[in-house]
């Protein structure tokens, strides 16, 4: 029950931030109570604390994996990333991009999950800029490309194609429209 209840916490963080986070929609979904919920999870905020948490740290390790296994293949490991974009979303082609945007942009979102998500972007970051500075020593970049700055365009070019893609009419609508940008802004580095 408890993943359960964290797989539609989730849903709603990502699609639309922390006032969307409701227990009674979560055991209306689930068909139990409320009551269940909070067997589990003491209160919102401890819901919305282990969802992201979980959150982020499934990036992470995802992000890191990736440098590892495409190290030497910059072209693999971003088209990877953009797939993957694509594949975490809720609701398959039909459903909207998921972001934690969503969840990281909202006023009345707790200082603590407000920190874990600043976390998360940093940890991100810190992986882009490390896959650009490989693929500048492997001279699959240019050498006067400057590796942080590069990443944080990355970054925010990531950021930018879910936010978007949040006022499309479906992840598939999305993809056609933002699909390779990512590869575009990588073709320009070499």
């Amino acid at each position: 029950m408890r993943d359960a209840i964290l797989e539609k916490a989730e849903q709603q963080l990502m699609l639309g931030g922390y006032d969307k986070l409701n227990f009674a929609s979560i055991a209306k979904e689930l068909n139990t109570t409320r009551a269940n919920l909070h067997y589990h999870f003491k209160n919102k905020e401890t819901l919305a604390i282990e969802v992201t948490r979980q959150y982020t740290a499934r990036y992470t390790v995802e992000f890191e994996r990736l440098r590892k296994t495409f190290f030497g293949n910059v072209d693999g490991f971003f088209q990877a990333v953009e797939e993957m974009m694509w594949l975490h979303s809720h609701g398959g082609d039909d459903g909207k991009p998921a972001a934690c945007v969503n969840l990281a942009a909202d006023p009345d979102i707790p200082e603590s999950i407000a920190q874990m998500t600043r976390e998360s972007y940093s940890q991100i970051e810190a992986t882009l800029t490390g896959v650009v500075q490989d693929a500048i020593d492997n001279k699959e970049f240019k050498a006067d490309v400057d590796a942080v700055r590069e990443a944080n365009r990355c970054h925010v070019l990531m950021m930018g194609i879910n936010g978007c893609g949040q006022h499309l009419i479906s992840v598939g609508v999305a993809k056609q429209k933002f699909g390779g940008l990512i590869m575009d802004w990588v073709n320009s580095l070499k």
